[in-house]
């Protein structure tokens, strides 16, 4: 399913029309976890079953009304026909009252009923379908993966994703809609952008479609949108060109016309409204992490590392050693290799996704979690216990460590959406002074596990070292969140890059740091390492 984030978001934004209609409804943030999408296309397929059924008995109600208009055109054609004037007889005179005063009444109500229970049935999916906030958030996925990855909006409307040609891409109206979202969040440049990609979508769509029509024509409301945004950025004679090639399109838009004419009006009286400046984006750019690519130079010092196999954290391992793969030493960051069977990945998935909620967040000043626009994906939490697949894994991530993982954090299931991302981090909860100070429980280390392989994207990036490593499935990618002092190392710093293309699941698990005293000591320096029972002791 690897395309499937472009082949619903037109789904996605198309919805939105009719959920306005009915109000708020409850959010299943379905833009936040690839999962759910598989599911909007079965309630697509229903719907679509649906309408073809509201079609068939629309055609059947046609053609019965075409049969009575026959019956009535052949009685007029006699009445025409005869010699003699028909309101002679009182039976003639007879039949046409009762037509006149009782058929067209039947006739009124035929057409008012309605057409079997098709247009209720929809009605009931309305709360079922994506509504604004899943627009918000597939736009946001769509944003972020664009500006991280420097993708150019042509490209991702033809389906050309980071070097890769998809056989997917998106509709004018797609386009349309991202530019819109782009408006409301004053990023004119970028809106433009898309908006440009529209037009570019619209001449590779086969001209004036049934949907086309339907939805109205596209090209108008392109030139429409751009001419609002001409309008914002204080360009008001572009804007008014804009609005006039609109109006071509669409020659009895009542609303589009006054919209030109008052653009006119305030042009020849010198009222024009002052631009609205746009929203910085070198802050956030500055921000976003520059090599999720994985194309940047990894520091020479982190190029001499090796592979080795674990065999001296646990004596179980002497006779199936860990694979492990040291990315760094300061802080310790390592891959271990062959740490979760297709299996046991299946059946976590499977136990999962119907309990998925959108992921959270901990609040910096009180420590709360909450929904926040930072983490694009949804998750689930289990206890180590939950079942032999998060016992035996608990107990694996143990014997590769040698941390004890009955000081650990339930095991936390994830699936990310369209675009999805996690922001720059860091997993330690509390500062040095509170955690020292107050003795309160703090998270030591992380490990993700990886269930899936990632076509493209997902990467976790490490800001401070430069390293970027990419979703393999069956992998675990760990590292210390403190350093051989037990301060927060910096340098764990690290981001969830949005995926391009594919389905990413993860499993984290966080270690708590009460409890390892004796297994990870404070320790001066990098040469006590042989002396800790921890995972540190592989350092030659």
């Amino acid at each position: 399913m690897g395309m499937l984030s472009f082949l619903l978001l037109g789904f996605i934004f198309e919805s939105l029309c009719l959920l306005q209609v009915f109000g708020d409804i409850s959010e299943k943030r379905y833009s936040r976890s690839v999962v759910n999408l598989v599911d909007l296309l079965r309630t697509d397929y229903d719907l679509a079953l649906n309408l073809e059924k509201y079609a068939s008995l629309l055609s059947k109600k046609a053609k019965l009304i075409r049969r009575g208009i026959h019956q009535m055109q052949e009685m007029d054609q006699k009445d025409k026909s005869e010699s003699t004037n028909i309101w002679d007889s009182p039976f003639n005179a007879f039949s046409l009252i009762r037509h006149m005063q009782a058929d067209w009444l039947m006739w009124l109500h035929y057409l008012e009923k309605p057409v079997g229970q098709e247009v209720a049935y929809l009605e009931g999916k309305i709360p079922d379908l994506p509504h604004e906030v899943d627009f918000e958030d597939a736009a946001e996925g769509m944003r972020r993966m664009q500006g991280t990855y420097e993708l150019l909006s042509s490209d991702m409307a033809k389906g050309l994703l980071d070097g890769v040609q998809y056989n997917s891409s998106l509709a004018a109206v797609d386009c349309l809609a991202i530019g819109q979202h782009l408006i409301n969040n004053m990023r004119w440049k970028a809106a433009e952008q898309w908006i440009i990609s529209g037009f570019e979508a619209h001449a590779r769509e086969v001209p004036q479609t049934e949907m086309q029509l339907l939805k109205g024509p596209i090209k108008s409301e392109l030139y429409k949108k751009l001419g609002d945004l001409r309008v914002q950025e204080g360009k008001p004679e572009k804007a008014l060109e804009a609005y006039q090639t609109a109006l071509r399109y669409s020659l009895h838009d009542v609303e589009l016309y006054h919209q030109y004419q008052n653009l006119e009006d305030q042009i020849h009286t010198l009222s024009v409204a002052e631009p609205i400046e746009e929203l910085d984006d070198e802050y956030e750019q500055m921000h976003l992490p520059p090599c999720c690519s994985g194309r940047c130079k990894v520091p020479r010092h982190l190029r001499k590392l090796y592979c080795v196999y674990n065999h001296v954290t646990n004596p179980f391992l002497r006779l199936a050693p860990i694979k492990t793969e040291i990315l760094s030493v300061d802080p310790f960051v390592i891959i271990l290799h062959d740490m979760v069977s297709k299996k046991e990945s299946t059946l976590l998935r499977s136990i999962s996704k119907e309990a998925l909620e959108p992921s959270e967040t901990v609040n910096a000043e009180n420590k709360k979690y909450m929904v926040d626009r930072n983490r694009l994906s949804k998750s689930v939490w289990f206890e180590t216990n939950k079942t032999e697949v998060t016992k035996i894994l608990s107990k694996r991530l143990g014997d590769a460590t040698g941390l004890d993982m009955n000081r650990s954090e339930p095991f936390q299931v994830i699936n990310y959406g369209i675009g999805g991302f996690f922001g720059s981090h860091w997993d330690a909860l509390y500062l040095n002074e509170h955690r020292f100070g107050v003795g309160i429980i703090d998270r030591i280390a992380t490990s993700l596990f990886y269930l899936t392989d990632v076509p493209q994207g997902g990467g976790t990036y490490f800001p401070g070292l430069n390293i970027t490593v990419f979703p393999r499935a069956g992998t675990v990618l760990f590292w210390y969140n403190f350093d051989m002092t037990g301060d927060e190392h910096l340098r764990s710093m690290h981001t969830g890059c949005p995926v391009i293309v594919g389905s990413k699941w993860v499993v984290s698990k966080w270690i708590e740091d009460k409890g390892q005293e004796f297994r990870r000591p404070c320790v001066n320096s990098g040469s006590n390492t042989k002396y800790l029972l921890s995972v540190e002791k592989l350092l030659i």
